[in-house]
């Protein structure tokens, strides 16, 4: 059953539509630091960058170990960058809901 939301003005919460009388709490919070807000954006290249080479890196160590030249460092280079931009993006909507 659904209920709709509710403002709890002691504590500040609000009551999100639930399943099943169950109730997700999300408390007011403070707006972030600018700086840190925009340390945790600059970091999206960095990311990228690293969790492509770390994929490149280890399956390049990969097909040396099995002779799979050059199939493994192709493939684990795409899932880095993957990864890279799924986490990109998990940052970017975190970053826009704040």
């Amino acid at each position: 059953m659904l209920r709709p939301y509710s403002i709890d003005s002691r504590n500040e919460s609000v009551i999100l539509f639930t399943k099943l009388e169950r109730g997700v709490t999300a408390t007011m919070s403070e707006p972030k630091n600018p700086w840190v807000q925009t340390g945790e954006l600059l970091s999206i290249g960095m990311l990228i960058l690293v969790s492509t080479l770390g994929g490149l890196g280890l399956g390049y160590w990969l097909d040396g170990k099995l002779g799979t030249t050059p199939w493994l460092a192709f493939a684990l280079t795409l899932v880095g960058l993957g990864a890279g931009l799924y986490e990109t993006v998990r940052i970017l909507i975190k970053a826009t809901r704040d």
